[in-house]
């Protein structure tokens, strides 16, 4: 694949827009990629549920799996389906019939994100959906309980078509904050991991529908004064509030959540050895550099910024692999390296 030309913005002299659009658009295809190497291995039932996602949270349809009643939160920002995910929602329901939303209508789901090894070389017919559901700030209580329900309805679907999914709500505004909802802390071992676990999402995330990352639109070079960047871009109008979902920054990871992390991935060892054993050494290489650790979410939107665009080199695996091996020969531990291999 040819490289494109290198981008970097200065906040200070101006951006050009066209440019910023076009940067937007290189995430864009590599998302795209992933998300189509992804359907390419699924089997036709779990293909289905995945299609069907986007449309089972923008409508609220007692025809669809996950109703609960009429007061459940939908609404998909800036979604329109595609011919597939009408196919999909005609084949669970045939007279479901798609209607776009009236004027000044609010959309409460901002985002549906496919978080983990889909679209990448550690993809596998056993690799389950773990979906990030981004929702409105404004939710209050009640509302987010009917959202589980709704997210735990479409599981229990989804089993039904052999497919394992599982759904976390986020509250993007909450989470920039270091806060996360119980369901999400469970799975990644409360707060000890919240920049490790950032880091992941922005390297290995698969915009479904809805809202992308803000922090794809601040370069790299910035992260250290990313409040700044990414305010001036709104604050000067080169991007919209709603147009974007801001997660936060990875200027610094703190050091206790290389420990957390360790701890972590021994116990999540028991069930995936060799992933464990990958995110493990990625942890060990992190904490050997602190206090000046450049995360693989930063190396993958570096890359992007100076066009290197080839979706082989920038796998989310491929690139863990790579910064391992550099660490272990580095050292000379040639024998880590060659497990590390068979794990991969």
């Amino acid at each position: 694949m040819a490289q494109e030309p290198e981008y970097r913005p200065q906040i200070e002299q101006g951006i050009d827009r066209k440019a910023l659009n076009n940067l937007r658009q290189r995430f864009m295809r590599i998302n795209q990629i992933r998300l189509r190497r992804v359907l390419q291995a699924l089997p036709p039932r779990q293909l289905l549920v995945l299609q069907a996602l986007p449309m089972l949270f923008d409508s609220n349809h007692p025809l669809l799996p996950g109703f609960v009643s009429r007061h459940t939160p939908c609404g998909l920002s800036q979604f329109a389906p595609d011919d597939d995910t009408l196919k999909a929602a005609h084949s669970i329901a045939r007279s479901f019939s798609w209607r776009k939303p009236p004027a000044g209508f609010k959309a409460q789901i901002h985002a549906l994100y496919l978080m983990g090894s889909g679209g990448t070389i550690g993809q596998s017919d056993k690799s389950d959906l773990d979906v990030w559901v981004c929702h409105d700030p404004a939710l209050d209580n009640e509302q987010r309980a009917e959202l589980d329900r709704k997210c735990r309805h479409i599981t229990d679907w989804a089993a039904t078509q052999g497919c394992e999914a599982h759904f976390y709500l986020v509250d993007a505004d909450a989470f920039s904050r270091g806060e996360r909802d119980s369901h999400l802390s469970s799975e990644d071992c409360g707060s000890a991991q919240h920049y490790l676990l950032l880091d992941e999402f922005y390297r290995t995330a698969i915009l479904l529908a809805g809202r992308h990352p803000r922090w794809w639109l601040v370069p790299d070079y910035a992260e250290h004064n990313y409040p700044h960047y990414a305010g001036e871009l709104l604050r000067k109008r080169f991007i919209r509030a709603d147009d974007s979902l801001e997660l936060g920054h990875l200027a610094l990871i703190p050091p206790g959540e290389y420990v957390g992390a360790g701890l972590w991935q021994l116990f999540k060892g028991i069930d995936s050895p060799y992933k464990s054993v990958l995110k493990l050494l990625l942890t060990e290489v992190y904490a050997s550099e602190h206090p000046h650790t450049r995360c693989l979410s930063l190396e993958f939107k570096h890359a992007i910024y100076q066009g290197r665009l080839d979706p082989d080199e920038l796998d989310p695996y491929v690139m863990l692999y790579r910064r391992i091996e550099g660490y272990l020969l580095g050292r000379g531990e040639r024998e880590r390296l060659e497990l590390v291999r068979r794990c991969l």
